[in-house]
């Protein structure tokens, strides 16, 4: 089958999906790729990312990114902005696996800072962050330590020197879950 019959190229990076390419559709579908990475994806991105354009409430696109590849729900790689009063929240926009690599650091750092350490950072970034299936992370805690993180969140982190305060302000909740326990039962982890 290949690339949907309605894809048009943008630009030399942007590919778009009308709303007119499936019934629901409420904004166009955009997928950044070069002519490579575009023939390189399988058929479920389009049909995942054409399914996020139907969402309620989203703006503007459904987005997928250059490392787009089939996910449970979105595409892995997958990008949709909300309407805050009209939009939905989809536990497939992040999937089941949680920290496969991407992240979104804001930092006070320039390009001209960064670039000529970027390979040094990278280096680092690497040893720092746990990746793949049964890594550990460099921060150890007992059962009684989990209990106090999952109940005060990332005010815990930002308390033991993993964040900032500024940190807190762009966490849905200021930090926490209200109500969440470690314990199975109601509000509880399971």
């Amino acid at each position: 089958m290949g690339l949907p019959a309605q894809i048009r190229k943008i630009s030399d990076t942007v590919w778009e999906i009308p709303e007119s390419y499936k019934d629901g559709m409420r904004v166009p579908a955009r997928i950044y790729a070069n002519e490579k990475l575009i023939h390189g994806m399988d058929e479920g991105v389009f049909e995942q990312v054409t399914n996020v354009a139907t969402l309620p409430g989203i703006v503007k696109y459904a987005l997928c990114m250059p490392d787009g590849h089939w996910g449970y729900g979105f595409p892995i790689g997958g990008v949709a902005a909300m309407d805050l009063q009209k939009g939905v929240i989809s536990p497939g926009g992040i999937g089941f696996d949680i920290n496969c690599g991407m992240r979104l650091v804001l930092t006070n750092l320039a390009l001209e800072e960064v670039k000529p350490r970027l390979r040094e950072l990278v280096d680092r970034l690497f040893k720092r962050i746990p990746a793949g299936v049964g890594k550990g992370g460099f921060v150890q805690v007992s059962k009684d330590e989990f209990r106090e993180v999952v109940e005060a969140g990332a005010k815990w982190c930002v308390e033991h020197g993993y964040g900032w305060v500024e940190d807190l302000e762009r966490t849905p909740e200021f930090h926490r879950e209200p109500g969440l326990r470690p314990d199975p039962g109601e509000g509880g982890l399971h």
